[in-house]
């Protein structure tokens, strides 16, 4: 029975059965699929339908009439609608349901009924699963809060302070919304549109999430300031200034979009040099790199472990982005091919080869399926391939030249387990590979957000 457009905004009570990736609780009413954020498998709870579509509806949580055991209460419930959709479940849960998921999404999509997938890895037991993260956008809004911006809405919710930051870059972040607040005054919304801090965690070994507050040292932070398009900011310079001593630990301050849009201005450094399991890094402002320092090894050992690179082997590693995965590649391979199409993070690389001494990494700027293409018509060959794409997967022509080139094993890093699903079907179509393993590793506690490493070999390899 479909429901009925009357039915929008009635309440009704709800069994929930399963949570979805995107991180709504899933139950059932008519025989309807029913979504309900805030929700965990389960609860019996009272909920208000408030969207109907075709197949499913939505509906806003009002009473929980049978609790979960485990249910938690929210360290900051001001994240809650920003991005920390599943702090109100206990942290080991978070790691079953996402390993869950990770699963019913390779049955589902991938076309892998035999799916296997290990226990999601957490966050070390001793550190709290808070205050993890090395890089955070924070938007400004018109009026001039400072924040994220709220699910689904163009509103910001204002921050005094950021639970997910590292301490450290959390104290910077504080310093620093109080001197734009006090520089710019009422005309802070128009004047800036976002703040960006990054900070190079591994390059202070002894700091981890969760210490505490008179434990916590500085670490090198670069801090990125986005002015609000048609706006003038008076001396940009002087304000680059002025932040580079607001905190401890800054090393460069950048303004984008001074004067218009390619205008910028920057003070002291425009990269970081970030240590990972004891390699160096370069990070420019404008390069991706992964944002939980502590699990990023985790990852790295799960990929090197996975694809085991023999000294004998061309490795390809795809979407290279400033050479993560080529660094620790090119300890035991023959040659690492590094394929990464933003020119930041390709110059970032080249000079990460030289920061580890390593002579044996080919960083080429392009698009995967172009250089892939590129590599066939000269015959190059190819034993292994890693590619660690962007949330939207693979491009389906990179796919299609991966298939050709018939590396004898792929090592798939995904940040969203729906399109890693979707790619390895593709390749694992026509029986020319299939899925050995999956392996969650949780880069993004409290959040729906799933990082997963997965293996896969060509048939008929032992």
């Amino acid at each position: 029975m479909a429901l009925r457009t009357a039915e929008v905004n009635m309440s009704i009570d709800v069994e929930l059965t399963d949570l979805a990736y995107g991180g709504d609780a899933v139950g059932r009413y008519e025989g309807r699929v029913l979504f309900v954020p805030g929700g965990i498998p389960g609860e019996r709870v009272r909920v208000e339908i408030v969207e109907e579509r075709r197949g499913h509806a939505r509906a806003n949580l009002l009473e929980i009439l049978r609790p979960s055991p485990e249910r938690v209460e929210p360290a900051f419930p001001e994240l809650t609608n920003s991005g920390c959709q599943w702090q109100h479940i206990a942290y080991p849960a978070q790691l079953t349901w996402k390993a869950h998921i990770v699963r019913g999404l390779l049955v589902r999509i991938g076309k892998q009924p035999d799916a296997l997938v290990h226990p999601t890895i957490g966050m070390p037991a001793q550190i709290q699963p808070w205050h993890y993260r090395n890089y955070a956008v924070f938007t400004v809004s018109s009026a001039g809060e400072i924040g994220f911006k709220l699910m689904e809405s163009h509103d910001v919710q204002d921050l005094d302070e950021c639970g997910l930051l590292h301490p450290a870059l959390d104290q910077v972040y504080q310093l620093v919304r109080h001197k734009l607040m006090d520089y710019f005054g009422d005309t802070l919304g128009e004047m800036l549109q976002s703040v960006t801090i990054r900070g190079a965690i591994g390059a202070v070994s002894s700091t981890v999430a969760g210490m505490a507050s008179s434990s916590i040292k500085a670490v090198p932070t670069l801090l990125i300031l986005n002015a609000r398009p048609g706006s003038m900011i008076e001396n940009p310079h002087q304000l680059a200034q002025e932040l580079m001593t607001i905190a401890p630990g800054i090393v460069g301050v950048i303004i984008e979009r001074v004067g218009g849009r390619y205008g910028r201005v920057f003070v002291g450094q425009e990269y970081l040099t970030d240590v990972v399991l004891g390699r160096r890094f370069r990070i420019s402002a404008d390069s991706f790199f992964q944002v939980n320092p502590i699990q990023t090894s985790v990852l790295v050992e799960q990929a090197m472990g996975m694809l085991d690179p023999q000294r004998s082997e061309v490795v390809l590693d795809g979407y290279s982005g400033v050479g993560l995965f080529s660094t620790f590649l090119a300890s035991q391979a023959s040659r690492v091919i590094a394929v990464e199409s933003q020119p930041s993070a390709v110059m970032d690389a080249r000079a990460g080869s030289t920061l580890n001494n390593q002579n044996n990494i080919t960083p080429l700027e392009g698009t995967l399926e172009r250089i892939l293409s590129q590599l066939h018509y000269r015959r190059e060959r190819i034993d292994l391939a890693l590619v660690d794409p962007p949330r939207a997967g693979c491009h389906p022509k990179a796919l299609q030249a991966l298939q050709t080139m018939a590396p004898r094993a792929i090592c798939y890093v995904s940040c969203d387990p729906s399109t890693l699903a979707r790619d390895i079907a593709t390749l694992c179509a026509g029986n020319r590979y299939r899925l050995v393993a999956a392996q969650p590793v949780d880069m993004f506690p409290q959040t729906y957000h799933i990082e997963c490493v997965a293996l896969l070999v060509r048939v008929g390899t032992k």
